[in-house]
């Protein structure tokens, strides 16, 4: 049997004109009961006279090296005997190929499935002989309601079998047996194949032949009737209506704007691109992320400017601005830039996201938000809240706190820092300056600080410098009342002691829940790639931490937990 695998080209260049054809080429490996389409509309399942003269003034004006075809449910002899397309590449000098699934793996397929589709129908006939006993107005019996489960489950695994085979399995074969005929023209180097499609496997092909670097083209042809035949006459023959009529026959090529990739541009204020970004991008479906180091204000402007002028307005909805960098300042400022540059119609979308602090601090505002509410605890908004560290994502959970409405204190703990107390203090003007929000600046770098801090506190966020142990156990000792401890740091030893990364509100100690920094990791994942892909699909407006938070909680109200709704269930045994 003839193995499925496709390998690109070695020193030669391809290039495939997919021409949509008419219809969808009739396949299946077990033929559908009763058949899908009736005899006499299968005439139609042929190329017409216009698509014909449509493809012989192509073949004037291209020079094509080999065509090809799906075979479908056709023999080899129907294919070139009884194909008007075989007549029309013959007259043209052109070698012509069927493509599909090869004769003997489509035999092997339909092997396993047949089988399958055998205990289905037994178990439709045994139900059937169940229903005529029983007469009607009945209630299905025990062995009637388990046959109907089994035969679903079996009648599902048929169909997504015959999905999988009808379309990626299939679409394999016929991109590896086009490859497989433009190998065989040793003596070229450029070659342009002419493939006939299904409309159906149009995009799918594509996708595959241009994973494989072959260029591709797409040419569909516009088939429209015109007639002069008065609808509303007595006359009815068919004679009349041929003579009044022309069809018009006109290719539309897929311009490239319709076709425009997805292009991110990475802008990071930072002097390395993150990585971490660049692959949330790819893996959200981007074709291309372009980044660009130590960006500032000055250089983001040239960069929108030469992005949106060289994209057409279909293709900046296809682009979009991501701005990070650890620096919250500098990031916020080449927002404005980039915002301030665009304007009606060529204005992309942009995310914010410094050091991936707006994702994680609204992840972590969202888990304790739904922490708190799936364990009876009340709301986060009437909670006194403290932040243990000053960096990016602190700052943020800070803002969002406040703007909850909760009672907020931002600490700094490094004991080395110089003025610790002013520090802190301008931090909260700076917060409230900014984002005009009542935060309070506190230094917090001894043991009595950190307690009296604590002791005041009903949620104690840890967002410190990674590494840094924040709260030991023997301050956990000192502590009467509930409290909820979030902590994001995943490098050892971690902020609060005794905590574990996956715990999601487990009991440290009477009384003490913790959250663990592989819990918030996995929300502000999840959110990241929800956003990048909600860009993609919408392709305008702006992405912050505001927007961040608020699909951070759509995120959770949709979370599921399967093994809670499982179930088994078994025939009873006489």
């Amino acid at each position: 049997m003839k193995v499925l695998e496709i390998k690109p080209l070695k020193n030669k260049t391809l290039e495939v004109l997919i021409v949509k054809k008419e219809y969808n080429e009739p396949f299946w490996l077990i033929e559908p009961e009763p058949p899908s389409t009736p005899k006499m509309f299968n005439t139609l399942l042929r190329s017409s006279i216009a698509f014909t003269k449509f493809l012989k003034e192509l073949l004037k004006k291209v020079k094509v090296d080999f065509a090809t075809e799906e075979l479908g449910m056709r023999s080899e002899q129907e294919f070139y005997t009884d194909n008007v397309l075989a007549s029309l590449f013959k007259e043209s000098n052109i070698p012509f190929f069927p493509v599909d699934i090869d004769e003997n793996a489509r035999t092997y397929l339909a092997t396993n499935i047949d089988e399958k589709k055998v205990l289905r129908d037994r178990i439709l006939e045994e139900l059937a002989k169940l229903s005529n006993q029983k007469g009607k107005n009945k209630k299905p019996s025990t062995k009637e309601e388990y046959l109907i489960a089994y035969g679903q489950c079996l009648q599902q695994e048929l169909e997504e079998q015959q999905q999988e085979i009808n379309f990626p399995v299939r679409e394999n074969w016929i991109v590896m047996e086009i490859m497989d005929n433009a190998r065989k023209l040793n003596n070229k180097e450029k070659i342009t194949c002419l493939y006939i499609c299904s409309p159906e496997h149009v995009n799918g092909i594509k996708q595959l032949l241009e994973s494989l670097d072959v260029r591709v083209e797409k040419l569909t042809l516009s088939k429209k009737i015109v007639s002069t035949y008065d609808e509303t006459s007595s006359s009815k023959e068919l004679e009349d209506l041929l003579q009044s009529m022309q069809i018009q026959v006109k290719p539309i090529i897929k311009r490239a704007s319709e076709d425009a990739p997805y292009l991110l541009f990475f802008l990071d204020t930072d002097k390395r691109a993150s990585p971490f970004d660049i692959c949330m991008a790819y893996d959200s479906g981007f074709d291309a992320i372009i980044p660009y180091d130590n960006v500032t204000p000055e250089d983001a402007k040239n960069i929108v400017h030469d992005t949106i002028f060289s994209r057409s307005q279909k293709g900046v909805k296809h682009t979009c601005f991501f701005i990070g960098g650890k620096n919250i300042e500098k990031s916020e400022e080449v927002l404005k830039i980039v915002k301030d540059t665009m304007f009606p119609p060529f204005e992309a979308s942009v995310i914010i996201d410094p050091g991936g602090a707006y994702t994680t601090a609204a992840a972590t505002v969202a888990k304790v938000e739904d922490a708190m509410l799936s364990n009876n605890l009340g709301s986060l908004r009437d909670k006194s809240c403290a932040i243990f560290g000053t960096g990016s994502v602190g700052r943020i959970i800070a803002v969002l706190l406040s703007r909850l409405g909760c009672n907020v204190k931002i600490a700094s703990i490094n004991p080395k820092r110089v003025n610790g107390e002013e520090y802190a203090k301008n931090v909260a003007k700076l917060l409230g300056s900014r984002y005009g929000v009542d935060v309070q600046g506190v230094f917090a770098s001894t043991r009595a600080k950190k307690v009296e801090i604590l002791q005041n506190t009903d949620v104690i966020f840890c967002a410190a410098t990674r590494g840094v142990r924040v709260i030991e156990k023997n301050l956990l000792k000192e502590l009467k009342l509930m409290k909820i401890m979030v902590d994001i740091n995943a490098v050892p030893p971690f902020g609060v002691e005794g905590i574990k990364l996956k715990d999601d509100m487990r009991e440290i100690r009477p009384g003490i829940f913790g959250i663990g920094a592989l819990t918030i990791g996995k929300l502000k994942h999840a959110l990241e790639k929800e956003i990048l892909k909600e860009v993609r699909s919408n392709g305008k407006g702006t992405y912050n931490y505001n927007f961040a938070l608020q699909l951070g909680r759509k995120l959770l109200q949709k979370k599921i937990h399967p093994a809670k709704f499982a179930t088994t269930l078994s025939y009873p045994v006489k």
